[in-house]
C-alpha cells in the first residue's frame, strides 16, 4: 500500500512539474521584451510579472515587494 501511494505522489509531481513548465512557456511564447511597457499598458498580471521577472524591468514594482502593478495584480 505503502508503495502503491509513492507511485501515485511520484506521478503527481511528475505531471504537474511538465503543466508548470509547459504553462512557463506559453507565457513566453504569448509576450515579448521587445517593447517596453508600462502598468498602464498591462492587459493581465502575467504579463505584468513577465515583463518583471524576464525582461528585467524592475520599475513595474515600484515598493519592491516582488508584486509587479499593484493596480493589476490584486
Amino acid at each position: 500500500m505503502k508503495k502503491l501511494i509513492l507511485i501515485i505522489t511520484a506521478l503527481s509531481l511528475a505531471f504537474s512539474t511538465a503543466t508548470f513548465a509547459k504553462s512557463k512557456k506559453a507565457d513566453a511564447e504569448q509576450f515579448s521584451c521587445a517593447d517596453s511597457k508600462y502598468c498602464k499598458e498591462m492587459s493581465s498580471c502575467a504579463e505584468a510579472k513577465y515583463h518583471l521577472n524576464e525582461c528585467g524591468e524592475s520599475r513595474l514594482d515600484r515598493d519592491g515587494d516582488g508584486v509587479p502593478c499593484e493596480n493589476v495584480c490584486r
